[in-house]
């Protein structure tokens, strides 16, 4: 699977480091320096369950009295942060699988009334993650968590657009064509094996 990430980071005492891993594997920590495009490969894939993190980890609050914030006339002048403007799966877009909840990794004197997730269009402002899940057929899965959305009963028969993507029976009946065709085929075969034979 090829991954392609377009993301840009801002400057506060240090760059902000970015970190990408797949089922708990790291494949990706290094600093962004401005804006940069980041092309990675990952091969070893389950069929389902497949986790996808991507985040920083490297934001101080106030340890050892650096603060990755600065602030003026309480104005932020300077900040710690990661925007990521496009994640590609195999060149499929899917940064709204993010759903645009942010995961929080509470560090140094972040207060512990602080949420664990706030809400964010691809910026990263604190250590943390976002992260979604796909299956394989990768293309089939990203379909099905981009597009099909839960069955709505109450819209009619034929307006009912929530029924796009849920083929459920469709497959059952393609299921019992073919097993229906591999019952005939194995039948035929068994007949020109006893002709062959006698």
């Amino acid at each position: 699977m090829k991954i392609t990430i377009d993301i840009e980071g801002t400057f506060c005492n240090t760059w902000p480091n970015l970190v990408v891993e797949v089922n708990n594997q790291i494949i990706y920590s290094n600093y962004i320096i401005n804006s940069k495009i980041i092309e990675l490969q990952f091969d070893n894939l389950r069929q389902t369950g497949n986790r996808f993190v991507i985040g920083m980890d490297n934001k101080s609050f106030g340890k050892k009295g650096i603060w990755d914030t600065k602030t003026k006339n309480n104005q932020i002048i300077e900040d710690k942060t990661l925007t990521i403007r496009s994640i590609k799966l195999d060149d499929v877009e899917c940064i709204t699988l993010m759903n645009n909840i942010f995961h929080i990794q509470r560090v140094d004197k972040q207060p512990t009334y602080f949420p664990d997730k706030v809400q964010s269009q691809g910026v990263i402002n604190y250590n943390g993650y976002f992260t979604f899940s796909f299956d394989l057929p990768l293309y089939n899965s990203l379909i099905n968590l981009k597009y099909k959305k839960p069955m709505d009963n109450e819209i009619s028969y034929f307006s009912n657009y929530t029924k796009v993507f849920h083929y459920e029976e469709e497959k059952e009946v393609i299921n019992d064509i073919y097993n229906i065709l591999k019952e005939i085929d194995e039948k035929f075969s068994n007949k020109r094996a006893k002709i062959r034979n006698s």
